[in-house]
């Protein structure tokens, strides 16, 4: 038994002594390669200009060469390593300001758009088209609201009206205003369909004011236009300023010629005047007949005595 302890006392030493002479041996060959392991070659961070070459050939660039680069020293180094100005790829031995990355792109800035010529013209809101607009400041975008703001309906009386757009700035309005011309309406040919544009006048009163300037031959001014039962100051004021009377295009007549029938017809005469009328010129000699003798026979009104004179020719 005492035999059989020994030998295995033994063969457990022996097992130990070999796993220590493994570890030994392991490290031994690590520390011989860090010992003989070659020291890494950096590149001093100061940097002369003295050390480094610059050559500029046929638009190309030489990178700049350290003298003191293994390559250099090696002499493997070719100084006919160029990249173009263009190359996008940068060779990683080479070292560039850049850091080794590619110079970024030159940035071309856009060439400056010219400012839009803008004119200044005589114009009608009501009828200008879109690259009038365009010509006289307004983008294309703000043209089209005005078209389209005409297109329902909407229509431009004074040139106040113009400037209540939203596209239209206190600015631009300040330039055009001088130049927005929207034509009155001429009273003694506009139709029915025109009249109705007027502001407060719908189509019955657009019938009435026909009617009356057919009995008058004409209105000789817009204020005639309160003569007509219904068209008060209040109304008038609403588009008189829209409104004209051109008196070329008025129906002259000899009121001494007139029939009964005639005279009656004439707002301005009527039934009873009628008969003062034609008994005056029957009782009073022909070159005596005057609408002042009129008045002051009480045959005619001050007032309709001298607008009458304005019809006769």
């Amino acid at each position: 038994m005492k035999r059989k302890e020994k030998v295995k006392k033994s063969a457990a030493s022996g097992v130990i002594a070999l796993i220590f002479l493994i570890i030994g041996f392991q490290t031994a060959i690590f520390f011989e390669k860090v010992i003989n392991r070659p020291a890494p070659q950096t590149e001093s961070k100061e940097t002369t200009a003295a050390d480094h070459h610059y050559s500029v050939t046929n638009d190309s660039l030489l990178l700049p060469i350290s003298y003191s680069s293994p390559e250099f020293s090696s002499g493997t180094y070719s100084r006919s390593k160029t990249t173009n100005r263009n190359t996008s790829v940068v060779e990683s031995n080479q070292r560039t300001r850049y850091g080794g990355y590619p110079a970024p792109a030159k940035s071309y800035s856009k060439p400056s758009r010219q400012p839009r010529r803008v004119e200044s013209f005589v114009f009608d809101p009501n009828t200008v088209t879109l690259e009038e607009l365009v010509r006289l400041g307004l983008s294309e975008r703000q043209a089209e609201v005005i078209l389209n703001y005409r297109s329902k309906g909407g229509s431009f009386r004074r040139k106040e009206d113009f400037a209540k757009m939203y596209v239209v700035s206190d600015t631009l309005y300040q330039r055009l205003e001088p130049f927005i011309d929207i034509p009155k309406l001429e009273l003694n040919m506009a139709d029915s369909a025109a009249l109705v544009t007027l502001r407060g006048i719908g189509p019955y009163y657009a019938r009435r004011i026909i009617e009356y300037r057919e009995r008058l031959g004409g209105f000789l001014d817009p204020q005639q236009l309160m003569e007509i039962d219904g068209i008060d100051q209040e109304r008038f004021d609403g588009f008189a300023f829209a409104v004209q009377a051109d008196s070329s295009h008025v129906t002259r007549f000899d009121f001494w010629s007139l029939t009964k029938e005639e005279l009656i017809a004439h707002p301005y005469v009527g039934t009873f005047a009628a008969k003062g009328i034609l008994r005056y010129r029957s009782v009073t000699d022909t070159s005596q007949w005057s609408f002042s003798d009129l008045v002051r026979n009480n045959i005619l009104t001050p007032d309709c005595g001298s607008k009458l004179s304005r019809y006769h020719k």
